[in-house]
């Protein structure tokens, strides 16, 4: 087994992005990712293991943000949520961000996930790991999902522009 050291150095950014894909509050997005970690350090100490610690913090990452957007959900409003929306550290505010986003923003919570392993750069294989699809699957789910992004992305450019 890796230390938990070379572990958390080597997973750290990559978490701390997919949190800040699904979350966008990077208060939040640090705390979440700290809670990952500090849960793997006591499993890993509790002598239980894990197998791919890797995929094991991929998933651990959602289900955090997951939590977070249900807690968050109990207390606001959906038009509130929208409304509170952190700007990327760039301040990016263009357009065809926003477009995007309300098109991420409009997919279910598993199928956006596998859009931020995908734009992680993450195998087939370590998505199958990570999500639990089978392998042969997430191919063409990912097709599936990428293609209601583009009709997403059609419809809100037809309404700006006409």
């Amino acid at each position: 087994m890796e230390t938990f050291e070379k572990i958390y150095n080597d997973n750290y950014e990559a978490m701390f992005r997919v949190a800040r894909k699904m979350v966008y509050d990077g208060d939040v997005v640090s705390d979440i990712v700290q809670e990952v970690f500090i849960y793997f350090f006591d499993k890993v100490n509790r002598g239980e293991k894990v197998r791919y610690p890797k995929s094991w913090l991929y998933r651990a990452t959602y289900n955090k943000c997951i939590d977070y957007w249900r807690e968050k959900k109990r207390f606001e409003t959906i038009d509130l949520i929208e409304a509170s929306r952190i700007e990327d550290e760039d301040n990016d505010n263009s357009a065809a961000k926003a477009a995007l986003n309300l098109a991420l923003d409009r997919l279910k919570p598993d199928e956006r996930f596998l859009v931020v392993l995908y734009s992680e750069g993450l195998s087939y294989k370590e998505m199958a790991e990570v999500t639990e699809i089978k392998i042969t699957s997430v191919g063409k789910t990912l097709s599936r999902i990428l293609k209601k992004i583009e009709i997403e992305l059609k419809c809100q450019c037809d309404e700006l522009y006409n």
